[in-house]
């Protein structure tokens, strides 16, 4: 096997090579009348509807490490966060640009691999890959993707829309992707890394799963609230109340954690469900005469949902949110998620 880099080939030839490592279903959709190669993308939108915009960016060092991770689940990983985010906003997905920063010395082969993981994903989503750049960078490899959606009738999701008296909802499980991350900081001899649950923790966190359907559900359904976690709960609940100028009850009790985290991180399970981040379920709000047809909703698309607490009236200056614990005692929970300029 010939083993080059892209140094080696030029960046014409490396695009059309991952051009054609994704599904044709992909890259030339009907609704895509140009796609990759010319100076931009043209799509065809649907008459009456809005469109949703969104930009992740992965850099190496910080989001992912090439020692703990493999191109194809990064590339799914990229495009899933940015799917997560149109997810959150209760938007269907449209197309998605790339931009790959690259030293010159990483192998054509696990580029191709990274677009596999891209095209897996995208066909997930119903997402065309319609372009994007390439260039050179002196330090780590980044991949950003902007991914574009479109809601019907103007129904979006926001995160400013809490309103006092609304119970508060996750779906899935939490604190798996958290706990994936820690095992892979652990020694190499830790028994724990071996564990069958180990593989569904690393899962969690390298191929994280859009609640695409679960949000245009909601949207449908009327609810006007909902944020992804991608930061961990008490962060990304913070940024809800913060927007919509109310506080915060909840029962620490109720919050879903994964029975994978439970079975390896027994005392610190709540901890990295409330904290951990990379969950990229949706977390949102709504009355309480809806929670029949949300219950149901989500079911139809496969996802569970969970009441974890309501919406409080503003009682300071700053957002509050206050934790209840089984046996009756009362604190207020400090905002403990992912912050990239802020040491932790």
């Amino acid at each position: 096997m010939t083993y080059e880099r892209v140094r080696d080939i030029s960046e014409f030839d490396l695009i059309r090579r991952l051009e054609a490592t994704l599904p044709a279903t992909v890259r030339n959709p009907p609704s895509v009348q140009i796609g990759i190669g010319d100076d931009a993308a043209v799509v065809s939108i649907s008459p009456g509807q809005q469109i949703v915009v969104t930009t992740d960016t992965l850099n190496e060092g910080v989001h992912f490490r090439l020692d703990w991770t493999d191109w194809t689940s990064l590339g799914y990983k990229a495009l899933a966060v940015n799917l997560s985010d149109l997810a959150a906003m209760g938007a269907t997905p449209v197309l998605a640009t790339i931009a790959l920063s690259l030293t010159g010395d990483e192998l054509v082969t696990d580029l191709v691999d990274c677009y596999r993981g891209v095209g897996r994903c995208a066909s997930f989503g119903q997402i065309a890959i319609a372009g994007g750049d390439i260039t050179r960078t002196p330090g780590a490899c980044s991949i950003t993707i902007t991914a574009i959606g479109e809601t019907r009738h103007n129904r979006v999701l926001t995160r400013s829309s809490a309103a006092v008296g609304d119970l508060i909802w996750v779906t899935g499980t939490l604190g798996a992707a958290a706990a994936g991350l820690a095992l892979l900081q652990m020694p190499a001899n830790d028994r724990r890394r071996a564990a069958t649950a180990a593989d569904i923790l690393r899962n969690a966190l390298h191929q994280p799963v859009p609640r695409i359907g679960a949000g245009r559900t909601l949207a449908a359904l009327g609810v006007h609230c909902a944020m992804d976690l991608s930061d961990g709960l008490s962060a990304d609940l913070g940024k809800i109340l913060a927007a919509s100028h109310v506080d915060a009850e909840i029962n620490l009790f109720d919050i879903p954690v994964s029975g994978a985290v439970h079975a390896l991180f027994r005392d610190q399970a709540l901890g990295l469900a409330l904290n951990g981040g990379e969950d990229y379920e949706l977390l949102f709000t709504a009355p309480d005469w809806m929670s029949t047809q949300i219950m149901e909703g989500l079911e139809l698309n496969g996802v569970r949902g969970t009441i974890i607490g309501h919406i409080t009236p503003r009682a300071g200056d700053a957002p509050r949110i206050v934790g209840n614990e089984r046996h009756g005692s009362r604190s207020v929970v400090r905002p403990g998620g992912f912050d990239h300029f802020q040491p932790g």
